[in-house]
């Protein structure tokens, strides 16, 4: 057998790097939370890691822009998106606001798409029914600017 025990302990961690990242794209901070949780030495978790993101194995930008592309589609707002990505996800904030930018998404388009498809194209009959569509969008992650461009005023 020849292996000392921390061989074998290393060779089992990065095969378990190796499974998670082959199931889907993970973050780094993830990653390290899901390892740490099944009681793998913290500092062996940060070598193995810090190996998988060198080699390019594990990348927060692959991840971040998988992330957004997702959340996008699924037509959650930009506050929405910065929010999990950095508090759920452990992406800098510096990252994410770089790659919403150059994806160049029309947050004015989608906010009218979410609306229209949840609400239709009829605008709000009374100050309640405005203020149900206004929460809505606000809970995607839409600012005020996008949601009042999209949800017109009822006349009364």
């Amino acid at each position: 057998m020849g292996e000392s025990s921390e061989e074998y302990d290393e060779n089992a961690l990065r095969d378990s790097v190796f499974r998670l990242l082959g199931r889907r794209e993970q973050s780094y901070q993830e990653l390290r939370r899901k390892l740490i949780q099944k009681r793998w030495p913290t500092k062996m978790v940060d070598e193995i890691l810090a190996d998988f993101k060198e080699k390019g194995w594990q990348s927060d930008e692959r991840f971040a822009e998988i992330f957004i592309r997702e959340k996008v589609s699924q037509k959650q707002g930009r506050l929405k998106i910065l929010a999990q990505a950095t508090q759920q996800k452990g992406l800098s904030i510096e990252l994410v606001e770089r790659l919403l930018e150059e994806m160049e998404i029309d947050w004015f388009n989608l906010c009218s798409e979410l609306k229209e498809r949840r609400f239709g194209d009829e605008p709000p009959k009374d100050q309640k029914q405005w203020m149900k569509q206004v929460r809505f969008l606000q809970q995607r992650g839409f600012n005020s600017e996008q949601i009042f461009a999209c949800v017109d005023r009822p006349e009364s």
